[in-house]
């Protein structure tokens, strides 16, 4: 269990070393001096971001005989502040997935020792049921092959059947408090050998961020008894600092739609998720492989290498210290060690494997007050496009940053186990990709799920998913004069939503607390610490308004009110046949004197009873003009009146006339107002009263 301390590290350790290893029964120590070769950002949103690795490096110590007994001690590790630990629980106990690993075993770093030891030698777990036994993983001294080492072997007179000395021990949370985990009866053998140290690698400690009590860095600190038999300085290691939180916007088309006018799956908003720092988005594993020089995977650049699966863990992200060396630094999966397994409690799915997260990021979108009569669609994949010169395998080793849709299962998280399965679709959006609809609840809510498949951990990655709408076109009613509510009509109704999120998170019920319970699954899981929202989709009526700024039908005066519909024109605009509502704001005449009034005249389509000009104002037919007359309509009255037409192109005309009694006559075109926006009062709308044309 040796290696040289002089080598260079290829792992270019990110966790900080603890400040020295003190005093081995009779002889000082060399003094290590604390080293801090980078530490892992952590998202505010997440409760299981991975920490940093700990890493005690100790050199000197006595020479033990060949076949003493080595000593053991147990090792504790703090989280400070107090935040609770949350690596996840491989029993019911708090025997979890947080591993030691004794002397990078499995890295393959070369070495003086010969025949398998230190690095070289095989990852063999120490379970923590085995470590409780006080003689399962119970060692003694022996000899590299070439006689030239201290190495520890497996002392099989005390019971320990193994055929090589266990090197990886799995960590007890919970024993000290939340915030703590424990490796127990972990041995100690002393690198007496001049020019060798030994290692003692934490790695897999996950933490959470929300809550409040971890709002800037993380630290830990190491204890353990006995202290004689590793003497560890007492010393705060950085383990982690807090980044900066994801943020997401929702951009619409700069054109609203119109009710009248049928849509196919067009574009309606881009949903773009932007990461908070350079590996704010993982995969769910190393991508990649024997392709990329990293041992032990045979697939490769394949498509979805970077998914991994449930039954054979990826062998490419089980090297000690690799998380920080490059090759994983923006994977959900940690150290992998598939010799430590167990089953998905409480789902008899397949087992859960230490260290391996149940999926890559994951990007959701749950669109709010989807009505019926629109179909609303998302796309299956990012916006991103590779280029032909470096053609983007779903999965593999690029970095172009990408993602898929995935099924909702539970909100927004398929179990572990379960394989990884994109949802495909053959309806093509406007935009050009694959799109599929939506399915909104009795609430007319509806999720959208998509996992990151590809990432950049040396830039920031902006990803954009699309949003489409299809619907009919609807007629006018007796109960919808404007046709069937699209969105947000009639005018009151809440507005139209899409609240943008990683996944999984409490509101999805994936998991039950939304604080950082310790066990949980699934893994990651994140806490919403932002609403980030927007409007996907704008459905105006057609409908044109108009002002009258002088009606009279009072004191022997008349007005004539005229409305054309000239929807029927050259251009190809879509036909529309409707009638308008008048609202009238003036004062009734009377010789008594005038008394303010506010009424209104029905449109003839609205109205089981209609009588055109007496008691509604007529339908008006493309290519057509209707008119009222104040006398009839609006008896007395005095004032202006606003016409709403359930139609596009309405543009009107009015009279003004004594009678015939003095002969008098005046004219004058309709004001047509800007549209009102849907949900929004005129006032302050954008825009100017135009004079119509």
């Amino acid at each position: 269990m040796v290696y040289r301390a002089s080598r260079n590290r290829p792992d270019g350790v990110c966790s900080q070393r603890t400040g020295w290893c003190g005093q081995w029964q009779r002889e000082q120590l060399a003094r290590v001096p604390g080293t801090a070769a980078g530490t892992p950002q952590l998202r505010p949103e997440g409760y299981t971001e991975l920490a940093g690795d700990i890493v005690i490096s100790c050199t000197g110590g006595p020479d033990y005989q060949i076949g003493a007994n080595i000593p053991t001690t147990n090792i504790t590790i703090y989280m400070s502040p107090g935040v609770p630990i949350t690596s996840r629980f491989m029993s019911s106990n708090g025997a979890s997935e947080a591993l030691l690993i004794i002397d990078e075993a499995g890295s393959n770093i070369t070495t003086g020792a010969t025949g398998g030891f230190g690095p070289q030698a095989p990852q063999v777990l120490c379970s923590y049921s085995q470590e409780i036994t006080n003689t399962a993983c119970s060692q003694i001294v022996g000899t590299d092959t070439s006689g030239a080492y201290l190495v520890a072997k497996p002392n099989t007179a005390n019971g320990n059947t193994a055929t090589t000395a266990q090197n990886v021990f799995q960590g007890k949370i919970g024993d000290f408090g939340t915030n703590t985990v424990t490796f127990y009866d972990v041995p100690v053998l002393p690198p007496a050998t001049s020019g060798v140290s030994r290692t003692f690698r934490i790695t897999n400690v996950r933490v959470p961020v929300p809550g409040g009590q971890l709002s800037f860095s993380l630290q830990a600190i190491i204890s353990t008894n006995p202290n004689q038999t590793l003497p560890v300085a007492a010393s705060i290691i950085n383990i982690g600092v807090v980044g900066n939180p994801m943020t997401a916007a929702v951009k619409t088309v700069k054109t609203p739609f119109q009710q009248c006018q049928p849509q196919t799956v067009q574009l309606s908003a881009s949903l773009i998720f932007t990461e908070g720092f350079a590996t704010g988005f993982k995969t769910r594993v190393v991508p990649g492989g024997a392709a990329n020089g990293i041992p032990g995977n045979p697939t490769g650049n394949t498509t979805y290498a970077a998914e991994g699966t449930n039954t054979t863990a990826p062998s490419n992200q089980n090297i000690p210290g690799g998380l920080y060396g490059g090759f994983s630094a923006n994977t959900e999966s940690g150290f992998i060690f598939p010799q430590l397994t167990t089953n998905n409690t409480g789902t008899g799915a397949l087992n859960y494997i230490a260290g391996l997260a149940d999926y890559g990021t994951r990007l959701k979108a749950v669109f709010y007050n989807i009505p019926a009569g629109l179909t609303l669609y998302v796309s299956t994949t990012s916006t991103g496009v590779a280029p032909t010169s470096a053609p983007l395998i779903v999965g593999g080793t690029s970095t172009i940053p990408y993602a898929v849709l995935v099924a909702t299962n539970s909100g927004e998280a398929t179990p572990d186990g379960t394989a990884f399965a994109p949802i495909t679709s053959t309806t093509t959006g406007s935009d050009g990709l694959k799109a599929i609809a939506l399915s909104a609840n009795s609430s007319g809510a509806a999720i959208a799920v998509w996992e990151v498949t590809n990432s950049n951990p040396s830039a920031v990655d902006t990803i954009t998913f699309s949003a489409y709408v299809s619907y009919a076109a609807t007629a006018s009613t007796a109960t919808n004069p404007y046709g069937t509510p699209i969105t947000d009509l009639p005018l009151g109704s809440p507005v139209n939503d899409v609240q943008l999120s990683f996944a999984p998170e409490p509101g999805g019920g994936t998991f039950t607390t939304a604080n950082a319970t310790q066990g949980q699954t699934p893994t990651p899981r994140f806490a919403v610490i932002k609403t980030q929202e927007g409007r996907y989709v704008t459905v105006n009526l057609c409908q044109t308004t108009l002002l009258y700024p002088f009606v009279t039908g009072a004191a022997g005066f008349d007005t004539g009110i005229a409305v054309a519909n000239t929807s029927w024109d050259p251009f190809g605009t879509v036909n529309q046949t409707g009638s308008c509502k008048l609202w009238a704001y003036g004062v009734t005449v009377a010789a008594a004197g005038n008394t303010p009034l506010q009424t209104t005249v029905s449109g003839c389509d609205s109205l089981a009873n209609p009588v055109p000009g007496t008691n509604c104002f007529p339908i008006v037919a493309p290519g057509q003009v209707q008119s009222v007359l104040a006398s009839a309509t609006l008896t007395n009255f005095q004032g202006y009146v606003i016409a709403v037409c359930n139609f596009q192109y309405a543009h009107g005309y009015a009279a003004v006339t004594d009678l015939g009694i003095r002969n008098l006559w005046s004219s004058y075109l309709a004001l047509e107002l800007s549209p009102v926006g849907i949900g929004s009062p005129r006032t302050g709308v954008s825009g100017i009263e135009t004079l119509a044309h």
